[in-house]
């Protein structure tokens, strides 16, 4: 198998992490970058949106939570979703933290709109409101405080750092310090370090 992902998209990192985690053998991680629109990226989705993976059947799977599922009922025993109805909540706190990727990765293209002099100031404001918001709410959830690593945590560490990479102003650990301290140890993790974002 092939994993199509960009150094840079927390998305494709959430999928990389996990890999790493559950020590995933036999999927080739192949970097592209999906402002190209390669061959290789446009025969594997048509929205040229990473990640994607590339199955040794000549199937492929898109979207990171797609990746994320079969990867957990293949690889993971269901230790990553559980059985439908186990955890709303849980089911709530991922939904929520997908949310948050959405909006950092929205702000971010606002921010590569200032070239063309489109960056809307509304929109700045409404994505980085609904990223302090949301991470004020995560802390009263307590993600960090899961006794093993779980989703939840790695796509939260992954947003965080997402945000430190992408929007180094944005001052949240203000409205989430316990996150703040609990990412300072989780980032240590091997499967953390070897996929820290870059440009």
């Amino acid at each position: 198998m092939q994993l199509l992902f960009s150094p840079a998209s927390p998305y494709a990192r959430t999928v990389r992490v996990v890999i790493a985690q559950f020590a995933i053998r036999g999927i080739e991680p192949i970097a592209v970058n999906p402002l190209e629109n390669t061959e290789l990226l446009l025969d594997a989705n048509p929205l040229a949106k990473i990640p994607c993976l590339l199955l040794n059947d000549g199937g492929t799977l898109y979207d990171s939570e797609v990746i994320l599922r079969y990867l957990d009922h293949e690889y993971c025993g269901g230790e990553l979703f559980g059985q439908p109805g186990d955890s709303w909540y849980g089911e709530t706190q991922y939904s929520l933290i997908k949310g948050l990727l959405d909006s950092a990765v929205a702000l971010r293209q606002e921010q590569m709109r200032d070239d063309e002099g489109l960056r809307s100031p509304f929109w700045t404001a409404r994505f980085e409101q609904a990223l302090l918001r949301g991470l004020a709410q995560i802390e009263l959830m307590a993600i960090s405080g899961h006794s093993k690593v779980s989703l939840q945590q790695i796509c939260l560490a992954c947003l965080l750092e997402y945000v430190d990479f992408r929007h180094p102003d944005l001052d949240w650990r203000k409205v989430a310090p316990a996150t703040a301290r609990w990412l300072q140890s989780f980032s240590k993790s091997a499967p953390m370090l070897t996929t820290r974002p870059h440009a």
